[in-house]
């Protein structure tokens, strides 16, 4: 009972604090109101960006288009390209990143307002399939390189892919919400428990949509072996995403902030100060870049895309 009642009174506090700070604390809603810029550079020939502009919070949407800009993309000093617009806030460049290039992101607004950013695409993370070890639960890898953060998600799927070069989630290929690995360099910041209560014969820790590895030396040149495991069905991807700084910590603090207010019952999430990482200056949004490896396994077959081309 004395337990209870200190819990109560707590909570009291805690409710006063907030009505308090409902009468009192001053919010000026225009200082809501910035340019959103979102443009992830990938592996690919097209690259995509998007330009909005966020609203006051008592509108009825949540961003609004901006429709006139000069957006132009910079590898070091030389000027790639313009983007150019294609439909509602999208905006499209035919360019294919190099590796190890640094890139610059400038948009020029009518109001002479320009927001840049910068980042680096990063080399992608080199591995090896070992198909002999293969059992389920479990697909077998070797890391031969870890200079940059990667990222690892599994999409399965119920029917053959329709296009094994860009597969993305859709109706028929979905998202494993949870996967486990052994990998010794993950990060257990989404870790969930044990795979072995959702999965049979698993024997790693669960960790919810992603796993993240670390960047690390690799020591020899067999490389790192670890596994990922999940309740794999007869067709799917691994992806091995490996990311830039940027991309890396905008990811990270986008599901740290996903977790807090997954539970809508959590009051946690009242007291919530995580941002979500933004690179823009003068707005919003990000600027980043990735690469993906992925792995497709059909039945008993199966290969790297990078063996695919």
């Amino acid at each position: 009972m004395k337990s209870w009642i200190i819990t109560l009174t707590g909570w009291m506090l805690i409710a006063s604090a907030l009505y308090a700070c409902v009468q009192e604390l001053p919010f000026d809603v225009k200082e809501t109101e910035l340019p959103v810029v979102n443009c992830i550079l990938t592996n690919d020939t097209l690259q995509t960006l998007s330009l909005t502009q966020s609203v006051k919070i008592t509108d009825g949407y949540a961003f609004q288009e901006i429709q006139e800009a000069r957006i132009s993309l910079w590898a070091e000093e030389v000027k790639i390209g313009e983007f150019e617009r294609k439909s509602y806030g999208n905006w499209q460049l035919r360019y294919q990143p190099e590796a190890g290039i640094h890139y610059r992101l400038q948009v020029q607004l009518p109001d002479g307002k320009e927001l840049t950013a910068t980042t680096a695409m990063p080399e992608k993370t080199q591995l090896t399939a070992d198909r002999e070890k293969n059992s389920y639960p479990s697909k077998y890898f070797r890391q031969l390189t870890a200079e940059n953060p990667c990222w690892v998600f599994i999409l399965g799927e119920e029917t053959w892919a329709a296009d094994l070069m860009h597969p993305v989630p859709s109706s028929k290929v979905k998202l494993h919400e949870i996967i486990g690995t052994d990998h010794p360099r993950v990060d257990r910041f989404n870790e969930e428990g044990n795979l072995v209560d959702l999965v049979s014969r698993a024997t790693t820790p669960a960790y919810a949509y992603y796993v993240r590895i670390q960047p690390s030396p690799v020591s020899n040149e067999e490389g790192i072996p670890f596994c990922m495991q999940t309740n794999f069905g007869p067709y799917g991807f691994i992806f091995f995403r490996t990311a830039s700084e940027e991309y890396d910590q905008y990811l990270k603090s986008s599901l740290q902030k996903l977790f807090v207010y997954k539970s809508e019952d959590d009051p946690i999430q009242w007291f919530d100060e995580n941002k979500v990482y933004s690179n823009i200056s003068n707005g919003a949004g990000i600027f980043a870049a990735y690469q993906d490896n992925y792995y497709y396994f059909f039945d008993n077959y199966d290969f790297f895309n990078d063996e695919y081309h």
